[in-house]
């Protein structure tokens, strides 16, 4: 065995130099891309009830940017590279062009040996492809003018010219390899000068050759294979002294060749062959790890590490060695002798799409016989080989915080934009293509909630990648009527409220990426079986290759009934006794009122508003009241009639009064209080959420005697916006006993209020064909209604149009009269109040960006406007606008109007810590910035911060594009 501690093996050919991993930076986003933005925005209403609404989505398509580069880069006084030949020979130069661009384009080319810097003229120069990338010139590889490439992709070219036969030794002659771009010719490649040396010495060529060609992935082999020969004028010598093994100098050519960086020499993978002389490999180790050779060696035995070895060598002694005495002039390598170098390396984990396999070797020979290598021509390098990386593609999609689903990581918590806090269970699946792990929610689900799944995909593979996320929703019991593909469910961001529109990323390789889906289960969905209620399934596709994908399932288990409702008279309700629920029998004179106190209770699981209808004898009337103490009795002076119990959380108990108006012309009615079957005053109250699930009706007697008069009733009440319309429905009924004409009269404090009138004057039963007449507060109408028969009725239509500015919490109580003038000249009249209540608040959000095309390096600047349209404050109110795929951040910056003096605009990354500093905001990909206005100081956004009628929040959003 033979080795030694390096001392210097020809210090001037051999310095330890790692070819790095090269890097073709291409102009960065895919001409053609889409990138799409849109904001969401949530917010308490004037009711105080948690609201969401969303921009309107803008897309930038990403345009075209053109680049290229030629190398080696050579100038005519310092060439890239130096070739030489013998006069009447062929020099040849490899080239490598890339397109740097973002999209695919057509580079010209052209060579040029118009140059006063040189001794001759290269004749006959010409471009060939080099197909397989080995710097030679195979058969069957052709001359061309131009290459295509797309983004990224590079090509190999060898230029060949001839050196003229009038050349003498020593002379030298220049070519340039120019390029144009065909889609931006103002795109140009010119200095790319190669030198050719004319010369009657020994010449030896280096070609080199990687197998496979093109790009390989981490873990492939590349067997790369050196080779020339000598096609000079002469035989070659040996170095003297150009190598030292175990103390002993030796002569002859070295082959040296650097393991790249990102590679691992594969042992046992290297051998060589020569024409003439002996051969003997030598590897080169760094055994300390600190960026020198420390060991030269030339037994495979001696490698403990083969990521020790950072260079493979091939010594061609001469056979004379060690006594070789270059005054003597004795060649041992022949003209046409050939020597070939082969070995293998192993491309590393960790290599990127981003990283090019960058490999170069150099032959070192006495050409001139004089022994040392140091002459022109005597160090000659071979063509580059590039390989470049093969992206590799791989999702893992699982429960939140865990997308590999091995159980390590896992968040078993969810808070939804609504505060409350959802809990899971994880199912695991370590088994490839892990598409059986799930997230199951471990909370009581009803109908009417709605429900999160807060899921991570993560990109395994090894380069940036963008993936589609689809939604099926899976009924695991169909031998019941539950059909969960009824649910409305939604793929949105992390905060649960963003949508997401189109594919995620691009997320970076390693990266991860949070999404949520949101279920709105139906308020009528029962289902409580043995099978789970839903089976919720996202699938993560890579765009990069859609062979790769990963679904997770997140599953409700069961839902309970969401709504329920029970009413009752005063003091009875939710006691789970139905036999006391019907409120006491009463009597009363023809032409009175009565009054039916009763209360509702919310005994289901969500808030719910319930609509109080009553079903009375023909021609009686009911108003229902709010009874605001419970005491039974209405209250003085009288609230506003309702038609509905408002929104009851559950468990909450409101009451009420009915109050039945009796036809003055009632015939007598007699029942029996204690038979309920002929109870003529029933009240049915009807949940908004599940009316055909939620409902509950109670029934009482009212004994009654007629009495002569006109009703026209019941007083209304409702709410509207500003601007906005309400109708109200009326009934006027002839209780006297003869027929009457009615007109009708307003009374009202709204002079800028409109309020018109129409009335069923056929008793068809209908409104379709009736026309609306305005009432004028000075003037009655005229006679609407002709010869109303004695105890007739007729629908009566009250419209309010509320113009817009009026603030909320305006209240009309409008007194619309009906005046009845009966045959016998006999007069009656009776009064309906609408009570109209303004409420309201709303945000628009509008979004608009300042570029529809945009290149890479381009910034996109996004405007997002958020106004309080409504007439009412809106409190806590955040914006909230996702870093667009393919993009940077850049900025962000808010202004506001409309808010009182001292309200501060804050930021936040997260939605939950705010700084008032936007210049200490940062956005990675799939994060969101949070814009919210603090009016009560304390530096947080809580439901006392106020946006008032007509604010405004203009957020300026800046991004780069990728």
């Amino acid at each position: 065995m033979r080795m030694k501690q390096v001392k210097a093996i020809k210090t001037l050919f051999f310095i330890f130099l790692v070819l790095g991993l090269g890097a073709v930076l291409a102009a960065g986003t895919p001409a053609g891309t889409e990138i799409r933005n849109q904001a969401s925005a949530t917010y308490t209403d004037s009711s105080g009830q948690p609201q969401s609404t969303t921009s309107n989505e803008v897309v930038t398509v990403v345009q075209p940017v053109y680049g290229f580069t030629i190398t080696p880069d050579g100038t005519e006084t310092d060439p890239g590279q130096t070739q030489s030949a013998v006069p009447g020979g062929t020099v040849y130069f490899p080239y490598t062009v890339t397109n740097t661009g973002n999209t695919t384009d057509t580079i010209d080319l052209e060579t040029s040996t118009d140059s006063t810097q040189d001794d001759f003229t290269l004749e006959n120069p010409e471009i060939y492809l080099d197909e397989n990338c080995d710097g030679q010139i195979d058969p069957g590889e052709s001359v061309v003018s131009s290459v295509e490439l797309a983004a990224d992709e590079s090509a190999c070219l060898v230029v060949a010219a001839t050196v003229p036969t009038s050349a003498t030794e020593g002379q030298s002659g220049l070519v340039d390899l120019s390029g144009t771009s065909q889609g931006d010719d103002t795109i140009t490649d010119e200095d790319n000068w190669a030198e050719a040396l004319a010369t009657e010495n020994a010449v030896l060529t280096s070609t080199k050759s990687a197998t496979p060609t093109g790009e390989v992935a981490p873990g492939d082999t590349i067997a790369y294979t050196i080779e020339g020969s000598n096609v000079g004028g002469s035989d070659a010598c040996a170095i003297e002294n150009v190598a030292n093994l175990d103390g002993q100098d030796l002569d002859g050519i070295m082959i040296y060749d650097d393991i790249p960086a990102g590679t691992t020499y594969v042992v046992g993978s290297a051998s060589g062959t020569a024409g003439a002389g002996d051969v003997t490999i030598i590897y080169f180790l760094d055994t300390n790890d600190d960026g020198t050779v420390d060991l030269v060696t030339d037994q495979e035995s001696d490698i403990s590490d083969p990521a020790q070895v950072v260079s493979i060598g091939m010594l061609i002694e001469d056979p004379n060695s060690p006594n070789y005495d270059h005054t003597t002039d004795d060649p041992f390598f022949p003209q046409g002798a050939q020597y070939e170098l082969t070995f293998s390396v192993t491309a590393d984990d960790g290599l990127t799409p981003d990283d090019t396999i960058e490999n170069s070797a150099t032959v070192n020979f006495d050409g001139n016989c004089d022994g040392d290598g140091d002459d022109d021509g005597e160090e000659v390098t071979s063509n580059t080989t590039t390989n470049g990386v093969a992206p590799t593609y791989e999702v893992y999609n699982g429960p939140q915080d865990d997308p590999d689903s091995d159980g390590n990581g896992f968040t078993n918590t969810y808070t939804d934009p609504t505060g409350k806090t959802w809990n899971y269970d994880e199912t695991t699946d370590t088994t490839d293509p892990r598409d059986d792990d799930a997230e199951t929610i471990t909370d009581e689900v009803y109908g009417g909630d709605t429900v999160y799944f807060p899921f991570t995909l993560q990109n395994n593979g090894n380069t940036d990648d963008t993936f589609d996320l689809s939604l099926n929703i899976v009924d695991p019991d169909t031998n019941d009527d539950a059909d969960p593909t009824t649910w409305s469910c939604q793929i949105v961001a992390s905060d649960g409220t963003t949508p997401i529109s189109g594919p995620v990323g691009p997320v970076p390789a390693g990266g991860t990426f949070d999404y949520v889906v949101k279920c709105s289960i139906p308020a009528d969905y029962v289902e409580d079986g043995s099978e789970d209620a839903a089976h919720i399934e996202v699938t993560a596709t890579s765009e990069g290759d859609p062979t790769q994908s990963n679904k997770v399932t997140g599953i409700v288990e069961d839902v309970l009934p969401g709504y329920a409702v029970d009413a009752a008279q005063p003091g009875n309700s939710n006691d789970g006794d139905e036999n006391n629920d019907d409120p006491p029998a009463q009597s009363t004179d023809p032409g009175t009122s009565v009054e039916v106190p009763f209360e509702v209770t919310n005994t289901g699981h969500n808030p719910d508003t319930y609509d109080i209808t009553s079903e009375l004898p023909d021609g009686w009337t009911g108003t229902v009241y709010p009874d605001e103490d419970c005491d039974g009795a209405m209250d003085d002076p009288a609230p506003a009639p309702v038609t509905d119990t408002g929104l009851l959380d559950a468990g909450e108990t409101a009451c009420f009064i009915l109050v039945v108006d009796v036809p003055e012309d009632q015939a007598p009615i007699t029942l029996d209080p204690n038979d309920p079957n002929d109870d003529n005053v029933t009240i049915t109250v009807t949940s908004h959420a599940d009316p055909d699930n939620s409902n509950d009706t109670i029934s009482t007697d009212i004994e009654v005697n007629p009495v002569a008069a006109i009703d026209f009733s019941p007083d209304r009440s409702g709410t509207v916006t500003s601007p906005g319309t309400i109708v109200y429905s009326h009934t006027i009924t002839n209780d006297g006993n003869e027929p009457a004409d009615v007109t009708f009269a307003l009374d009202t404090d709204k002079d800028n209020w409109t309020y018109q009138i129409r009335v069923d004057t056929n008793g068809d039963g209908s409104l379709d064909d009736e026309s609306w007449v305005t009432l004028d507060p000075d003037n009655p109408t005229s006679t609407l209604l002709d010869d109303l028969p004695a105890g007739e009725s007729r629908d009566v239509e009250v419209r309010v149009i509320v113009p817009d500015g009026e603030p909320v919490g305006t209240v009309d109580a409008a007194d619309i009269t009906a005046n009845a003038t009966f045959d016998s000249g006999a007069t009656a009249e009776d009064t309906v109040t609408d009570t109209t209540t303004v409420v309201g608040g709303d945000l628009r959000l509008e979004k608009e960006v300042d570029k529809t095309e945009a290149q890479p390096g381009d910034q996109l600047t996004y405007t997002v406007t958020a106004s309080n349209i409504g007439t009412a404050d809106l409190t806590q109110v955040i914006i909230t606008d996702p870093l667009p795929g393919y993009t940077d951040f850049v900025s962000v910056s808010a202004t506001i109007s409309g808010f009182d003096s001292g309200a501060t605009v804050l930021y936040s990354n997260d939605g939950s810590s705010w700084t008032d500093d936007p210049s200490t905001i940062s956005l990675a990909s799939g994060q969101s910035i949070y814009v919210a206005v603090d009016t009560d100081g304390d530096g947080d956004i809580t439901d006392a911060d106020v946006m008032p009628p007509g604010a405004e929040i203009v957020i300026t959003f800046v991004v780069e594009v990728q």
